[in-house]
């Protein structure tokens, strides 16, 4: 199977790189191993997500559940926090809180990543 290449040219020489392919994640709430996206928070991820968010974790809220609010965690870097709560604003979700979040595992800092909490 041929591979397609993009062409560079300058002044120098000629240079053959190839091309990549768009990258590809799978929905969080679609795939063999997806547990479920609790139906209370399943349109937030789906928003999100559409819009290019990389969601890690979600929760609907509540007793029984990890997290007491609607959450949906997410990572990336200083700026893709507000760039979550641009989008998510501008698709009238209900934002509550935006969190910058490092967990503690065996006693160590670990992140961080972004949590964004819903009024239910």
């Amino acid at each position: 199977m041929a591979k397609e290449a993009l062409t560079i040219q300058n002044d120098m020489t000629d240079h053959k790189m190839p091309k990549r392919p768009p990258r590809r994640i799978t929905p969080p709430y679609e795939g063999k191993d997806v547990k479920g996206v609790d139906a209370g928070i399943a349109h937030e991820v789906r928003v999100l997500f559409d819009q290019g968010i990389e969601t890690t974790e979600s929760c609907e809220g509540g007793e029984g559940h990890p997290f007491p609010e609607p959450t949906v965690s997410f990572c990336g870097g200083h700026g893709e926090g507000f760039r979550a709560l641009a989008i998510a604003l501008q698709h009238g979700l209900k934002v509550s809180e935006l969190r910058r979040v490092w967990t503690i595992v065996d006693g160590e800092p670990t992140g961080p990543e972004w949590d964004m909490t819903f009024y239910r």
